[in-house]
């Protein structure tokens, strides 16, 4: 019978690491901090105290080619200062030309998304946090309050209305409200109730203007310039001609600010006197332009719109369209081929209305009838609205702040799709003669080549035309918390919860028995007295070869056998008698 001890060598010892998890929870004070969490206002677009000095533009590259040639770069030639989007939960101010080429479009987490001039910036110091902050753990609770006059972009027949959120992440490091409640703070006052709208949008855009370079251009008058860039899966590459780009300031007092367009950021100013339009054309080896006309298929045109004067052309100010003079090669009957000029024929078009104010969406099939859809709502000057047309199958759909303002199945009427495609390009703010200029700001232009649903048309009207319901992004590593989203800004945050992440080093020590190894035991019971001995001695059973005692509790000794671990089994063990069996203790150093 073996003894109880048996030496252990230096391969029976190792560290093993392993993950630990505190969590830290604090009441944000009215000033924007707890004793752990601290919240930072960030703008994106400072106004200097000094009228004659814009510092993101003179300073940090708005519009400024010195500093836009020498701007101080990451190693990878990443610009560092004046970020606006977010890809990959990381935010920049450019990344790649082609974005969805590079990342591919529907994953949450990779979602193109901009940071709208302001946010909310939660830190927790690094000895808080350790290594990270543990991925799902971070909730967030705020509250919000808003008055009748700024619940509804074109009303203030709703009541005032408050609530709160629960904000968490999805361990992806996207920020959203627990209980997809997010659109309650613009929700639709229903018979007694809000309508609640559960997702983003999850179709995949084709077209999306206008870029985030636009900010270099803020506040310094009417300029024109060409980007090839597009957050889109079909490239265009888009002129800008005479676009005034504002940061709207939700001033009451000016009368052509409304008090939600400081939620847009920087937008995109139109006027017609001086024929400010948008030119897209196609770029690169595939001819977008067709595709544009969405011939035989579905499509979805989204944007927020906000007229500052009603339309003096009899024909109405063009909003969007894809209508223009050119040139279509076709093929005779003898297979040769010939130009045809077809400068009527259009698929789709928005035309503000003279006088009524109302939206047209109009399509025309040249020689082969043509189409007109009017709004039941119209577009005051100075106000703010979102303006989508669905196409589903043969349904075309009108909206006007998520509501289907007019409808009509193409069925029933004499035009077709395949009447009313072209090659022309697309104008933004202008009709392509330059004679149907629109007055107003233009933001958030989306095209998608599929139908989106009515709960998606309601998620773009409440998140003015952004369409996603994300409030910001968890920097797990960083101990970073930024909530950058449209309405973000108005919470007022009460409390923070997040679990920092600690590396602890475990001691871990195999301890390997052969068969027969420690079939011993102290338990009195085993014992008996022996009076010829005068001492305790085992009982015959335990002698035996069918003795096999369970192992319960095993003990560490250093040199000096003084016991330095105890570790006791949480269920006894028989050790098999024809195989090693090897215990692992743990314990922290």
């Amino acid at each position: 019978m073996a003894g109880v001890f048996k030496n252990l060598d230096k391969g029976d010892i190792r560290n093993t690491p392993f993950r630990a998890y505190k969590l830290w929870s604090d009441v944000i004070g009215a000033s924007g901090s707890g004793s752990i969490y601290t919240i930072y206002q960030a703008d994106y677009n400072p106004v200097s105290s000094h009228p004659s000095i814009n510092p993101l533009r003179d300073v940090f590259d708005q519009g400024n080619p010195v500093f836009d040639n020498n701007e101080p770069t990451t190693a990878n030639g990443k610009l560092k200062t004046v970020v606006h989007t977010s890809i990959n939960r990381l935010y920049y101010k450019y990344y790649y030309t082609d974005n969805y080429a590079s990342y591919g479009g529907g994953q949450t987490s990779k979602q193109f998304r901009l940071l709208e001039d302001q946010a909310q910036v939660i830190s927790l110091p690094q000895t808080k946090f350790g290594e990270e902050i543990l991925p799902g753990s971070v909730k967030i609770f705020a509250s919000w309050s808003y008055t009748a006059s700024s619940g509804s972009y074109t009303t203030a027949s709703i009541a005032n209305r408050s609530g709160s959120w629960t904000i968490i992440d999805d361990s992806l490091g996207n920020l959203l409200v627990s209980g997809s409640n997010y659109l309650s703070v613009y929700g639709e006052y229903v018979g007694g109730a809000y309508t609640e709208y559960a997702s983003s949008v999850q179709k995949l855009v084709v077209g999306e203007w206008p870029l985030d370079e636009l900010y270099k251009y803020d506040n310094i008058g009417a300029v024109n310039f060409t980007s090839k860039e597009n957050r889109g899966v079909w490239p265009m590459t888009t002129t800008y001609n005479n676009i005034a780009v504002i940061t709207a300031t939700g001033s009451a007092s000016s009368s052509n600010t409304s008090p939600n367009t400081n939620l847009l950021g920087a937008t995109m100013h139109f006027t017609a006197s001086i024929s400010s339009s948008l030119l897209i054309t196609s770029s690169g080896s595939i001819n977008y332009n067709k595709h544009y006309s969405f011939e035989n298929g579905n499509y979805t045109i989204s944007m927020m719109v906000k007229p500052t004067q009603a339309p003096t052309n009899s024909s109405g100010s063009v909003i969007i369209c894809k209508q223009g003079v050119t040139n279509h090669i076709q093929l005779d009957l003898n297979g040769n081929q010939y130009t045809q000029q077809a400068p009527t024929k259009f698929p789709w078009k928005l035309i503000y209305a003279t006088g009524s104010k109302k939206v047209l969406f109009e399509i025309n099939g040249g020689g082969y009838g043509n189409l007109t859809l009017t709004s039941s709502i119209s577009m005051s000057v100075d106000t703010l609205y979102h303006v989508a047309v669905t196409k589903t199958g043969s349904l075309i759909s009108l909206y006007v702040n998520g509501l289907v303002t007019s409808s009509v199945d193409t069925t029933t009427t004499i035009i077709q799709d395949k009447h009313t495609n072209n090659l022309s390009n697309i104008i933004v703010g202008n009709s392509d003669f330059g004679t149907q200029g629109f007055n107003g700001t233009l933001d958030n232009i989306k095209i998608y080549n599929q139908p989106v649903s009515s709960n998606d048309i309601k998620i773009l009207h409440h998140t003015l035309g952004v369409g996603n319901v994300y409030l910001g992004n968890a920097f797990y590593s960083h101990g970073m918390i930024i909530l950058g989203s449209i309405v973000s800004r108005n919470l007022n945050i009460s409390k923070v919860e997040s679990r920092g992440t600690r590396t602890i080093y475990e001691q871990e020590v195999s301890c390997t028995v052969s068969p027969g190894d420690f079939n011993i035991t102290f338990n009195k019971t085993v014992q008996e007295y022996n009076a010829l001995q005068n001492q305790f001695v085992f009982r015959p059973f335990v002698t035996g070869s069918t003795f096999k005692p369970y192992v319960t509790t095993i003990g560490l000794y250093d040199n000096q056998e003084r016991l330095l671990v105890v570790g006791k089994l949480s269920v006894p063990i028989q050790t098999p008698s024809n195989m090693d069996t090897t215990f692992i203790v743990r314990y922290d150093r």
